[in-house]
């Protein structure tokens, strides 16, 4: 694909949407620290977010960051086939937007868009094409800048299925008096419950997020209480 001479950012880039307020280098400084639980989480996400701007705003004031800050016009361009070879278009330009407006439910989503964006400019042009050296060049400052936020990013919340891995260890674990009191909890909500041989079991598998949420509930409060005989 031709890439015009390079040349000054267009006038479609808005100064006043890049801000260069903080640089992916200024934003590798620590954070003062967040705090526990879900807070925490959201806190540090935050701040994350805060760096994928700084570092999307690194890219696109590239001297060939405008290049990408756009979708391909295959159409003006004559590209016939772009659309059979790309088949998932992404730009920068839509990758700010959904930064902007919070479409990214976690930073990887963020970057896997902004790699997408780099992959498909390599992908549709050969080695040593301007447009894919300019891409493998941004893709390269991209994974720098990314391997330090990454490296700070909080560790993602359990799955469903890794929180019912865990919650079989911890139910058979709890007194038998603890079980049966779960057993008739989740008898009254109909959940999961499954009888066996004359036994009443806990299956896990039907079970719903909102029960685990009270499977857990109720495994802590028994954890808390049991820590509580035991102190001196």
């Amino acid at each position: 694909m031709p890439r015009p001479t390079k040349r000054s950012p267009p006038a479609s880039f808005d100064e006043s949407r890049h801000p260069r307020r903080r640089t992916a280098a200024d934003a590798d400084a620590p954070s003062s620290g967040a705090g526990a639980g879900g807070a925490g989480r959201r806190c540090d996400l935050s701040r994350a977010f805060g760096r994928c701007r700084a570092l999307l705003d690194d890219l696109l004031r590239h001297d060939d960051g405008w290049v990408f800050e756009a979708p391909v016009d295959a159409r003006a361009l004559g590209l016939r086939d772009y659309y059979t070879v790309v088949a998932e278009p992404m730009d920068l330009g839509t990758v700010l937007r959904r930064l902007e407006r919070r479409r990214y439910a976690d930073p990887s989503a963020f970057a896997a868009d902004v790699r997408l964006t780099f992959r498909n400019a390599m992908s549709y042009n050969n080695e040593g094409d301007p447009v894919y050296d300019s891409a493998a060049e941004l893709s390269g400052i991209f994974e720098d800048g990314w391997a330090s936020i990454q490296a700070e990013l909080p560790p993602p919340p359990p799955t469903d299925a890794e929180r019912k891995v865990r919650l079989n260890g911890d139910l058979m674990r709890l007194p038998v008096a603890a079980q049966w009191n779960v057993a008739r909890l989740l008898k009254e909500l109909g959940a999961c419950l499954l009888e066996m041989k004359g036994k009443v079991e806990v299956d896990l598998d039907k079970a719903d997020a909102a029960t685990l949420d009270e499977l857990e509930r109720l495994v802590a409060m028994h954890r808390a209480a049991d820590a509580a005989v035991d102190a001196p």
